[in-house]
């Protein structure tokens, strides 16, 4: 695996930590946004892959991993400015933009508010979700109730587990802290994509798109509908992959990122 740097960058609301590898001097970077409640680290196998390839750069998300915690109740908007801002100071000028579940939603935000930014965007499971979907996940949101025998701890790692259960006990183990440590932003964060209309977003892109997803993932019904919108879209679904598709197809995922993203 390519040695991976950890670092921070001062915004304007607070500290962003990122992870960054490969070729620092490839004219557009790789910008790599996660799902929710994980952090940069669920990317850090595709960076292996990837690194020959691109200047890859994966921040956590406010209230995430390393990041500074949002003061209010977070909003999309909120974390694609505070990651826009953090991709300024690092200098970078135009960027291929990759996001995952959450992160598809902030990366979609980021394409509409600042075109100039985004060569080529990737969404990879995209939250387009209908009320019923949306009614469905609010039941499965796991809220931050704490308690004195440390039930929330065990339920915590159900939730995580009932995702995937055939999941290595090791990714289970590390998505779970990341839950625990995300606390209340764990929720608030889904609440944001629940609220956030990314179909509006759609008529602002323009730049050449690819959706992709699992064909288990938990929200794979809403890539159609996305592609509808976005006429000018790439397709690819990934056969036997979930929710989890960039650590448990990793190679897979490199490759269609490589083909797409390289001039």
């Amino acid at each position: 695996m390519s040695f991976i740097r950890k670092g921070y960058i001062d915004t304007a609301w607070g500290q962003i930590h990122y992870r960054t590898a490969g070729d620092q001097a490839a004219a557009v970077p790789l910008v790599l946004l996660h799902q929710t409640p994980s952090s940069s680290v669920m990317y850090e196998r595709l960076m292996g892959e990837l690194a020959a390839d691109f200047r890859l750069i994966a921040p956590d998300t406010p209230g995430f991993g390393s990041s500074f915690v949002p003061a209010e109740r977070p909003q999309i908007g909120l974390y694609a400015e505070a990651i826009t801002a953090a991709l300024t100071t690092l200098g970078v000028e135009q960027c291929c933009l990759f996001g995952h579940h959450t992160g598809a939603s902030i990366a979609a935000q980021i394409t509409a508010d600042a075109p100039q930014l985004v060569q080529k965007l990737i969404l990879s499971g995209p939250p387009n979700l209908t009320t019923a979907q949306i009614d469905l996940l609010r039941t499965k949101v796991m809220p931050f109730t704490p308690d004195e025998n440390g039930h929330y701890f065990s339920d915590m790692w159900s939730q995580i587990r009932a995702k995937n259960s055939q999941l290595t006990l090791e990714l289970s183990y590390r998505e779970a802290v990341l839950g625990l440590q995300a606390a209340e932003q764990y929720a608030a964060a889904y609440e944001a994509v629940f609220e956030h209309e990314l179909a509006t977003l759609f008529p602002r892109i323009h730049c050449p798109t690819l959706l992709m997803a699992g064909e288990h993932d938990s929200i794979r019904a809403s890539l159609e509908p996305t592609a509808a919108a976005l006429p000018q879209a790439q397709t690819h679904i990934i056969l036997g992959a979930d929710t989890y598709i960039c650590e448990t197809h990793t190679q897979k995922v490199a490759d269609i990122i490589r083909t797409f993203c390289k001039p």
